[in-house]
């Protein structure tokens, strides 16, 4: 009966191969990891493993102003602003990171990597924040928060892997945000849903 259960287990993890599933607005995530209403003087990030420790960050103006620089003059296409917010998400993880002590996270960290790191439900979650104070900031003209979007096993180095989301105003295309693939202090990837959850090579849609 056990090893019945145990092929089981492995045929339904084998059939999420290559699927995305969601898991929620952003809203709602924020609220599941007790890191909502934040404010770029007050708020939390999540690190060490599935938001198993939180962190007060707070932002001075001048950092404030340094985050949300990427965007003026403010970007005339949709592809201009995805390539803003991206410069937006790198700067204020590097300037959170120095704070909190997470600058040294590398790409792909899990929780059996020593040290302070980040996995990417951590960093799911901490997209999640920025992207509320960057919209709340009145940034996002062309696009507007959408939701977490998970993979199933078997895709994207043998993890399941979950990721925050935005949607293209017009057209309705879903994008995907990844800072877990990443080395600290580099560029997040936004690349189509699609493409991503087809596992198909990162890249920066911009």
């Amino acid at each position: 009966m056990r090893q019945m259960a145990l092929i089981a287990a492995l045929l339904g993890a084998f059939a999420l191969a290559g699927c995305s599933f969601e898991g929620g607005s952003l809203d709602r995530v924020r609220q599941n990891f007790d890191t909502d209403n934040p404010r770029p003087e007050a708020f939390h990030i999540c690190g060490s493993h599935n938001c198993s420790k939180r962190l007060p960050v707070s932002l001075s103006p001048a950092e404030w102003a340094h985050a949300r620089a990427p965007f003026a003059p403010r970007p005339r296409t949709p592809g201009a602003e995805r390539r803003a917010l991206a410069e937006a998400l790198r700067r204020l993880e590097v300037t959170v990171g120095e704070k909190t002590g997470y600058n040294a996270d590398l790409a792909y960290s899990t929780l059996t990597l020593a040290g302070k790191a980040q996995d990417c439900v951590d960093e799911m979650v901490n997209t999640a924040v920025y992207l509320k104070l960057l919209d709340d900031a009145g940034m996002l003209r062309f696009h507007r928060p959408g939701q977490r979007v998970s993979i199933g096993f078997m895709t994207r180095r043998f993890w399941t892997h979950t990721v925050a989301t935005i949607y293209q105003n017009d057209t309705g295309q879903e994008f995907i945000i990844d800072t877990w693939a990443v080395d600290f202090g580099e560029t997040p990837y936004i690349m189509d849903r699609k493409a991503w959850a087809d596992n198909e090579p990162f890249r920066r849609e911009f």
